[in-house]
């Protein structure tokens, strides 16, 4: 027994002690992670499944809304500045957001990301039409608050090019101001072709924490048992 409490053995049972606490602790983050998915998933679904708002009643809050928050945009797109925000995929598919202000009734400005388009068409190597619907549209879609971090990019032929939905970003690549909400487009009347594709919502799912977590149990366990029988052994041997 003596044996087990050299500087050697010490040192390892410390070892085993550490990487168990921090497996242990790796799977209560992951019970952590899960409980805020679904405590996001919870807010997402009532924000969505909630009445739709105008989103000038949205603006007139004194807080803003709720990511994903439904609404209704009614105004005339400014096809002219429509803009491109970079690198989004689509089922895998690479390519872009295509998103085009629309001028509010009030005159205010609302940016509406309409859907994806792919990479050959901001290529130009696919010739379908995005033109957007003449006149007064009505637009359904998820409100979003402005993103941090968008930097201009380098554009694709008559469209500037952004990062992310940064709204301080956007109306320095368009040129006009917008108001601090953009709108993820669903539907809208009158419809128009095939692109842009609209963006779906999320999966609200729980995600891989939980057998994350479990895994890290497993591990955790799995160590104790391993190291208990190296240490029955050694005694044995003795």
């Amino acid at each position: 027994m003596r044996s087990l409490l050299t500087p050697r053995w010490l040192a390892s049972h410390l070892f085993v002690l550490a990487m168990v606490t921090v497996m242990v602790n790796l799977a209560l983050w992951q019970l952590a992670r899960l409980d805020d998915t679904r405590t996001d998933n919870d807010a997402i679904r009532t924000a969505s499944e909630a009445a739709p708002a105008m989103i000038e009643e949205l603006l007139s809050l004194e807080r803003l809304p709720l990511d994903h928050t439904a609404t209704v945009v009614q105004g005339s797109y400014l096809d002219e500045l429509s803009f491109l925000v970079a690198n989004r995929t689509f089922d895998t598919r690479a390519g872009s957001w295509l998103a085009t202000p629309v001028l509010l009734d009030d005159g205010r400005v609302v940016v509406v990301s309409r859907g994806w388009v792919p990479r050959l068409w901001v290529a130009g190597a696919d010739g379908r039409d995005v033109a957007t619907p003449t006149g007064e549209v009505q637009v359904s879609g998820r409100v979003f608050s402005s993103v941090g971090g968008g930097r201009i990019g380098s554009g694709s032929g008559d469209y500037p090019e952004v990062s992310r939905v940064d709204l301080d970003t956007v109306s320095e690549a368009i040129g006009l101001g917008v108001v601090d909400l953009w709108v993820q487009l669903e539907s809208q009347e009158p419809a128009v072709g095939d692109l842009p594709v609209p963006v779906p919502p999320p999966t609200l799912d729980d995600g891989p924490h939980l057998s994350y977590a479990f895994q890290w149990f497993f591990f955790s366990l799995g160590a104790v048992v391993v190291y208990v029988l190296i240490l029955r052994r050694r005694l044995r041997d003795e």
